[in-house]
């Protein structure tokens, strides 16, 4: 675990406070320890959510099959392709 060197200072309401020092106790954590840890498991748990993608079993599952099966040409993007390469110069 590394040293902590850093600050972050925030204003907080006297019932905040209150509040923090009361869970701190009850917890027998400091109020540092008790807010520097509060605050990470709720930030671990924002970035979690932002970087997860949550989707019902049945369309993972159709999902997963529709990748299983070959692909099928798709007449409009091979001309699109073709179209492309005839106008694109090659370095």
């Amino acid at each position: 675990m590394s040293t902590a060197t850093e600050r972050i200072e925030v204003r907080v309401t006297p019932e905040d406070k209150a509040l923090f020092l009361e869970a701190a106790r009850i917890n027998h954590e400091s109020a540092s320890k008790f807010v520097v840890r509060a605050a990470r498991e709720a930030a671990e748990e924002v970035v979690e959510r932002e970087q997860t993608t949550r989707v019902p079993a049945a369309f993972f599952d159709a999902m997963v099959e529709s990748l299983e099966e070959p692909a099928e040409p798709i007449d409009e993007l091979a001309s699109a392709v073709r179209k492309h390469r005839s106008t694109v110069k090659k370095r």
